[in-house]
């Protein structure tokens, strides 16, 4: 070749050149027309699939929160009877006891009377007279203190203190009945029991009639149970 001649046709100037390849990691261009591809930002989207299930290990899913109890189902509220319920099976539930009968109870006061007469003997001997001839009021006697402290004590021990303490006096105990808290199913303690018996005031003012309310009351009350908060239900007797 001449030099400054030009090449000869079908040289390597005018033969036409190979696309090169493109460089490792470079994407490919698109082929005109062709539909480019999604970004691959993740996973396929799985839009329109059923959900797993909450709980993969096959139990049954814990209601939510608020949510009304299965139909049929009774709701526990604690100890005591289901709403609705009988008062007279209320405490028998708890394993205490129905309610006692107005008979039972008056038979239990009957008893409790009963312990007291000596000392009512003992007051009607010592009791003080006047005498006919001065007319003047005699003093009181040995007797009549006797009594007096007998009484005293008895109802101090019996009615405030064990009935009190225990929920059971003499005649309780005799005929299977229990004094007890309404709230609580527990006796009230000497100082409830002295101010239950206060109470009784409000049974006697309106003729004694408060004493013949455990016959109708449907938690079988006295006046003085309403006001203090108590029951009188039935247990074994002692």
């Amino acid at each position: 070749m001449s030099y400054g001649n030009t090449p000869p046709p079908g040289g390597p100037a005018d033969s036409p050149q190979e696309p090169q390849s493109p460089g490792y990691g470079t994407p490919p261009p698109p082929s005109y027309g062709a539909t480019p591809p999604p970004p691959s930002y993740g996973p396929p989207s799985s839009y329109g699939a059923p959900l797993p299930p909450a709980n993969p290990y096959g139990s049954a899913p814990a209601a939510p929160y608020g949510s009304p109890p299965q139909y049929g189902a009774t709701p526990q509220y604690g100890a005591g009877p289901a709403y609705g319920q009988p008062y007279a099976q209320s405490y028998a539930q708890d394993g205490v006891g129905s309610l006692a009968t107005w008979l039972t109870r008056f038979l239990g006061y009957l008893i409790d009377s009963a312990v007291l007469i000596p000392g009512y003997i003992l007051l009607a001997i010592g009791i003080p007279r006047t005498d006919a001839a001065t007319g003047q009021l005699g003093t009181i006697g040995v007797t009549y203190l006797i009594g007096a402290i007998y009484v005293l004590a008895v109802v101090i021990y019996n009615r405030w203190y064990r009935g009190g303490k225990t929920g059971q006096t003499i005649g309780r105990g005799v005929v299977g009945v229990k004094l007890i808290s309404e709230k609580t199913g527990q006796p009230i303690g000497p100082g409830m029991a002295f101010v239950r018996d206060i109470a009784h005031v409000a049974d006697n003012v309106i003729f004694y009639i408060g004493w013949l309310f455990p016959l109708w009351d449907p938690k079988r009350q006295t006046l003085a149970d309403k006001i203090v908060g108590t029951v009188v239900v039935t247990v074994a007797k002692s």
